[in-house]
């Protein structure tokens, strides 16, 4: 009894957990128009009806339900009905992305016992596609140029047998129209295939016409022309419309000279040569042409014409990188062309240090351009790359030169570059400070100043500017020469005396040399130092004649002018100081006493003389002598008589 009751609370309970999933996952049949015009809104509006919404509809399904107990037909019913609520309906489906999700909860009390159901539903998110890749940022200097892909000139002959029309550009602008529209996209298997098989498919095609145009319009960019495998320049001035073109760009052209006065160019903005082999630009563009990219780049460019571009006023970008140049064309008018040479291993230094002076160009990659320096070292002559960043500093050297209020202004020059190694390679600055009345050093001096002139002024002291200052560090020479400089001993300790190449130190007023710092510094004959101090009036005295005679004579070779110090005391240089003359003591007392003790001697030796004659006289003759005689008897006198 107790069993039937059982089954019957079981079916009672499946029937109502399948009736409420049924009522959940399906929608009613009087709802069906509502469904279906759900399907034609926009997924915003497919959403799931909310949680308290599914909670009415199940308890009104209980409502209904919940006063019969199902029969085994219901219950048949109910496995169908199961059986359909697996897969639920395509407009559930796709609101239910948007949907939050819920759960709805169904109580049926019996005399027995209590049932508690709860089923919740998640959202599927749907998949996002990919974000394409960033767009780099075009440069400033390069947003008015135009290049074609390469991928157009690989695909040239299959787009040829596509479309025939593209092989006759003289036809009109009705056919470019068709040109620019039915252009196949890059092939990209091309593109994978290796330089061998490329050569092997090109040499299969049949031979391009060299009398028709070779050019054909970029499918996106309009009035922008590209022309492939050029070998002889009528394939480009034959094209139909070439006056209203803005933009070319030409692949691999070979010729043995371009003319770039040719009338073709004259309505351009923007042009480019590249990936060819020209050896020479001849002539020069058009008078106030409209040219504001000009790209040769990859070329095996020999030689340009100086006046090229003299007469393009709006030039904003002029690439001649990885060409075989050595010297860059003459600027125009504009002074913020942006210039890339890199590449060009045969470019020359000294043609640059122009441009650079003269803001002509704004240098691209500048740290990957080198240029040819001829360098001179102390046994031999050698040529570096160096680059063009550091070429650039060299112009720091004229923007820093030292500005003195009350004296006036040094001028100063690019001398030369020193070379460590290519990284380590860096422009020397000449300062000259002459003539202007100083009475002390410059405060502060250009980066890497190698030499610093100052002769001709008042300067009596160095100052502590060679211990402190950094700009006077890496200084090599020193021009000094006629000042009033009393001590060089300030240079005792400096990075000055351990790399310096010259001293010029000349006429002043010195009045000794430091000879023990000296001679550490002067240790390093290989650096060929030397040190000049003609015309100094030094303090001369027997050390100067006994030790810094004989210094100067062996630093001959370090100070080449030693035979011209001369002393300030004596009317006569160092180098013929005598030591006899120099070296003597004053008269005094002392010099007496050698005297004395030979007085003192004489004097001894007469009283020593008399005492034996006396004796003598007295053991021979028994009297005494008459003084002896006339003596008083002293106390001791016994002892002599007896």
């Amino acid at each position: 009894m107790y069993a039937g009751k059982d089954g019957l609370c079981l079916g009672l309970m499946l029937g109502l957990l399948l009736l409420s999933m049924n009522a959940w996952g399906r929608p009613e049949p009087e709802d069906k128009t509502t469904l279906e015009g759900r399907r034609d809104a926009s997924p915003r509006d497919n959403v799931l009806p909310s949680s308290s919404s599914r909670t009415v509809e199940i308890e009104d399904t209980l409502d209904s339900s919940s006063s019969s107990i199902p029969t085994s037909t219901q219950l048949q019913n109910a496995s169908e009905i199961e059986a359909q609520a697996v897969e639920p309906p395509t407009t559930i489906s796709t609101s239910s992305s948007s949907s939050s999700s819920s759960s709805s909860t169904t109580s049926t009390s019996s005399s027995t016992s209590t049932t508690t159901t709860t089923t919740t539903t998640t959202a599927a998110p749907i998949p996002t596609s990919p974000q394409p890749p960033a767009i780099p940022e075009v440069p400033e200097y390069r947003r008015n140029c135009f290049y074609a892909e390469e991928e157009l000139c690989l695909n040239w002959h299959d787009e040829s047998q596509a479309n025939p029309l593209h092989n006759d550009a003289s036809a009109g602008a009705s056919e470019a129209n068709d040109m620019s529209t039915t252009t196949a996209a890059p092939n990209h298997h091309l593109m994978a295939q290796t330089n061998g098989s490329q050569l092997a498919y090109e040499r299969q095609l049949p031979p391009r016409d060299s009398n028709s145009c070779q050019c054909r319009e970029h499918p996106v960019h309009a009035n922008s022309w590209y022309c492939c495998n050029i070998t002889d320049i009528f394939m480009i001035s034959s094209c139909a419309n070439i006056v209203k073109w803005t933009n070319l760009h030409v692949r691999n052209l070979t010729v043995p000279a371009l003319n770039l006065s040719n009338s073709i160019y004259r309505s351009l903005q923007s042009l480019a040569f590249t990936d060819g082999n020209i050896i020479q630009l001849t002539n020069a563009f058009p008078r106030h042409s409209p040219l504001k990219c000009l790209n040769f780049s990859n070329n095996n460019i020999d030689e340009i014409a100086t006046r090229a571009v003299k007469d393009v006023p709006h030039l904003e970008f002029f690439g001649i990188s990885k060409n075989n140049l050595s010297r860059v064309p003459h600027r125009n008018q504009n002074k913020n062309i942006a210039l890339d040479i890199s590449g060009n291993m045969r470019m020359l230094c000294e043609p640059l240090n122009e441009i650079i002076y003269d803001d002509s160009f704004n240098f691209i990659n500048a740290d990957i351009s080198f240029c040819l320096y001829n360098a001179t070292h102390q046994w031999f002559n050698s040529t570096d790359l160096v680059s063009v960043k550091q070429l650039e500093r060299t112009k720091q050297c004229i923007t820093r030169c030292p500005i003195i209020p009350g004296y006036g202004n040094c001028t100063c020059k690019f001398d030369r570059m020193m070379l460590v190694g290519r990284e380590q390679s860096k422009p020397t600055c000449d300062v000259d400070c002459s003539n202007l009345g100083l009475v002390e050093l410059p405060p502060k001096l250009p980066d890497n100043t190698f030499i610093l002139n100052i002769t001709n002024n008042k300067i009596t002291s160095l100052g502590d500017y060679f211990h402190t200052n950094p700009t006077y560090h890496n200084i090599g020479k020193l021009l000094a020469d006629n000042n009033q400089i009393s001590s060089i001993y300030e240079f005792e300790g400096t990075k000055f005396i351990e790399h310096f190449q010259r001293i010029y130190m000349r006429n002043n007023s010195l009045s000794k040399i430091p000879e023990y710092f000296l001679n550490n510094a002067l240790m390093d004959t290989d650096m060929g130092r030397r040190i000049y101090l003609a015309g100094n009036k030094l303090q001369c005295d027997c050390n100067s004649a006994k030790t810094l005679q004989n210094w100067l004579k062996e630093r001959s070779t370090d100070i080449p002018d030693y035979m011209e110090i001369r002393c300030r005391n004596l009317p006569q240089s160092v180098i013929e100081l005598q030591e006899t003359k120099l070296c003597q003591s004053p008269p005094d007392w002392t010099d007496y006493i050698y005297y004395l003790i030979a007085a003192e001697v004489i004097l001894l030796l007469a009283l020593i003389t008399k005492v034996s004659y006396d004796y003598w006289v007295f053991k021979t003759a028994g009297y005494l002598p008459w003084p002896a005689s006339k003596m008083p008897k002293l106390p001791c006198d016994w002892l002599c008589e007896s």
